[in-house]
């Protein structure tokens, strides 16, 4: 297969690619970059891993460059002064630098992050609102709910009340039945039912007058 100019390399480092290391290296030192940034530059134009160029720069390139090194720091300071002067100078209060700033700057500066705070505080203060309401919702809803479970068990109890009732009552009428003719016939058995004053069903012998039975 043919190799690219991006294949990565595994021979010596010759004194042409110290060369375009520390030209690499140095430029991303002068315009305020880092180091790191420069040797994955300089791996595409070496065809050499950044890891490569870091380890050569560290052992060997940065001894012979310290110079040009020290030249390029001055030169990023200088281009930093004169990029913050020229902030100033065109007015750029949108951005102020963290050093050299007007008082006017600082008095525009402090306003927006006052505004900013008051913004933030008032839809926190809303939010608080608004998880109150939900909150009183929420108890409101689970006591309602406790009210309708208590209803729900009375209403079971009643109804096991009911139920029982109605089978004892429905026993008894089966056994009246069974135990009586209709019509006022003789009552097998010997004894026939009545209901007393109190609504209660009673038995009574059969031999009774009509009358008395009755």
């Amino acid at each position: 297969m043919k190799q690219t100019v991006r294949t990565m390399r595994q021979d010596a480092w010759t004194t042409e690619d110290d060369a375009i290391l520390a030209e690499v290296v140095l430029k991303h030192i002068r315009e305020g970059s880092t180091q790191l940034a420069g040797f994955n530059e300089a791996s595409r134009k070496l065809g050499r891993t950044a890891a490569a160029c870091g380890f050569r720069w560290n052992a060997c390139v940065r001894k012979q460059y310290r110079g040009q090194i020290e030249l390029a720091k001055q030169d990023r300071k200088a281009r930093k002064s004169a990029k913050i002067q020229a902030q100033l100078e065109g007015g750029d209060y949108d951005h102020p630098t963290a050093t050299l700033m007007s008082w006017a700057q600082v008095l525009r500066f402090l306003r927006q992050e006052k505004n900013t705070a008051q913004h933030w505080a008032s839809r926190w203060r809303a939010a608080q609102r608004e998880c109150n309401e939900w909150k009183e919702k929420y108890e409101s809803l689970e006591h309602t709910h406790r009210e309708v479970l208590t209803q729900l068990e009375r209403l079971r109890r009643d109804h096991q009340v009911v139920v029982q009732d109605y089978r004892a009552l429905v026993e008894i009428f089966e056994r009246a039945r069974k135990a009586a003719f209709l019509d006022g016939e003789a009552v097998s058995g010997g004894f026939m039912y009545r209901i007393d004053e109190y609504g209660n069903l009673e038995r009574v012998a059969s031999d009774l007058p009509a009358q008395q039975a009755e």
